[in-house]
């Protein structure tokens, strides 16, 4: 009897020789110039479609099919269809992924065609956290805390206590006027480029 894994393996190998020589025809049009414009379509044979066919019904029959036929054909560039038809299938034994092809060059189109879909978005977090809500009376009780002599910014009461840049800002504003804390000053400091930010000390 014959060896049923082998002759799945004849028919495995068979498949990928087949959708090697599609996928190497496709990738080698890459970065060549396609032909512009849409491909003419051809035209119906009508002679040929109703040749030998006397009964008038019949011809006329004949001829829509053959209309019919011509407006189905699907006018392509044949590489690409062999690309979309095999791509996958090659991709999966050989271990590509949609990204390495896309890096190829291939583009959205075609690797949507094949893969089915665009590739899979990762969510991404804000680097941006929001800042918990709390009251302007927790961020003032935590800048009084403060040891005199404490240099305190915006950022800094934020990590510490919470609120927002507009809050805490606020915050030490009242506090500088009600002499908690000095004036604000640019940052000595501050050494890199931009506007230095602003410092408070705690009196």
């Amino acid at each position: 009897m014959p060896n049923k894994s082998a002759a799945k393996s004849d028919v495995r190998v068979s498949t990928s020789e087949e959708a090697e020589v599609a996928v190497k025809a496709y990738l080698e049009t890459l970065g060549k110039p396609r032909p512009r414009g849409r491909q003419a379509r051809p035209k119906p044979d009508f002679e040929a479609a109703t040749k030998g066919i006397t009964d008038p019904l019949a011809k006329l029959a004949a001829i829509k099919a053959e209309r019919e036929r011509v407006a189905g054909i699907v006018i392509n560039d044949d590489t690409e269809e062999g690309f979309i038809k095999y791509g996958k299938t090659w991709a999966k034994i050989h271990g590509y992924s949609r990204e390495d092809f896309a890096a190829l060059g291939v583009n959205r189109r075609v690797l949507d065609a094949v893969f089915g879909g665009g590739a899979p978005r990762m969510r991404t977090t804000s680097t941006r956290a929001r800042a918990p809500r709390v009251s302007t009376k927790s961020i003032a009780d935590a800048i009084t805390a403060k040891a005199p002599g404490t240099w305190l910014t915006v950022t800094g009461v934020m990590r510490e206590a919470g609120g927002s840049p507009a809050t805490v800002r606020k915050v030490l504003d009242e506090l500088a006027a009600a002499g908690t804390v000095t004036d604000p000053i640019d940052d000595p400091k501050h050494s890199g480029r931009g506007r230095a930010p602003k410092v408070w000390e705690r009196n």
